[in-house]
């Protein structure tokens, strides 16, 4: 294993999701780059990240199988010369990062979760090869877990698993920076939040993505959306803080799930900012709600927004295309967008 210190080629970011998967199936890496792998686990399960030696996968899930009650404190994670890198064990929410120096041979490196009873069904592959594009088909590869081919099979739009919303999902998105956060909700509402940023870049109808060209990770595709944008964030951080010129640099602190949706989590000095995205009841369109803690001060937030949109706050006063809170307003309130078309 690399030390943190290694200079990385790539980063490639993995979700562990509902139903015993990551988001991603197939990797596809240059012999003999450095490759970070970034962990984040979205399901509500714990899960690991292993990087095995071609053809070993399966003996190094027995291997932590085996382990029992002793594989908790090592991550279930077996002393094998076949384990190439590994994650500890991540609970909901939490992300961890390895660092996999590639061999500067083409071969495919499995990568699996090996908490018990996961390690048969979990897991994926990493190609390291320099023709990516004589790979075998997505869902005819054999090194993609069966239940991944069945479900991609049974998909019209290309999804390796059925979408069922809501969902979420860290890929490459137009427009965003490479920490976009992709939200499918209810009432085919769907939305970019920009975790690089924090704050919410665009919102769109009418469905969800199509993912079909990252799930490969071949290479930084960015995702087609699947519907029509008609909000779009026009004015960058909304939030002002003391002073109505004064935007404070947001630090983006992780989310966790509330009723399946991203209750996203950042820090502005000592505010802390706690955001939920719902679908609004009349749609297309959106609700924000926000609980800020440790505010002392006055707090504006900017509406401004693309044509064709109406904004409703839930307390404070309206400026022009600003809403004024004062400390005590700011602790809980909300803010919906609806379109007008």
């Amino acid at each position: 294993m690399a030390q943190n210190n290694t200079s990385v080629d790539k980063t490639i970011d993995i979700e562990a999701v509902a139903g015993l998967k990551y988001d991603k199936v197939r990797l596809v890496v240059e012999p003999g780059s450095v490759v970070r792998l970034r962990l984040v686990n979205a399901d509500e399960m714990i899960h690991n990240l292993l990087v095995v030696k071609p053809g070993t996968r399966e003996n190094v899930v027995k291997q932590a199988e085996a382990m029992g009650a002793e594989g908790v404190e090592a991550g279930f994670v077996p002393e094998s010369p076949n384990v190439l890198v590994s994650t500890p064990l991540l609970d909901p929410g939490e992300e961890a990062s390895v660092i996999f120096e590639v061999p500067d041979r083409e071969a495919t490196y499995p990568y699996v979760c090996t908490y018990p009873a996961h390690g048969m069904v979990m897991y994926g592959a990493i190609y390291a090869t320099r023709n990516p594009d004589e790979l075998p088909p997505l869902d005819e590869d054999p090194n993609i877990p069966e239940p991944v081919l069945n479900e991609m099979a049974a998909s019209n739009a290309m999804h390796p698993y059925p979408m069922e919303m809501p969902t979420i999902t860290r890929l490459f998105m137009p427009e965003s920076s490479p920490a976009a956060i992709a939200v499918g909700m209810e009432k085919d509402q769907s939305y970019n939040w920009d975790a690089g940023y924090g704050f919410l870049r665009y919102a769109w109808d009418g469905g969800y993505i199509d993912a079909s060209k990252q799930w490969d990770a071949k290479a930084h595709e960015v995702a087609e959306l699947e519907g029509e944008i008609y909000y779009r964030n026009t004015t960058g951080f909304p939030f002002r803080v003391g002073h109505q010129d004064s935007v404070p640099r947001p630090s983006f602190q992780g989310y966790r799930m509330v009723d399946g949706y991203p209750q996203f989590k950042y820090r502005m000095g000592e505010i802390v900012v706690r955001e939920l995205i719902l679908p609004a009841d009349t749609t297309p369109g959106f609700r924000i709600e926000y609980r800020l803690e440790n505010v002392e001060q006055p707090i504006w937030y900017d509406l401004s927004t693309n044509d064709n949109l109406r904004v409703a706050v839930s307390k404070g006063t309206r400026e022009a295309d600003t809403v004024k809170l004062t400390p005590k307003e700011a602790e809980e309130f909300s803010i919906a967008f609806i379109s007008e078309k």
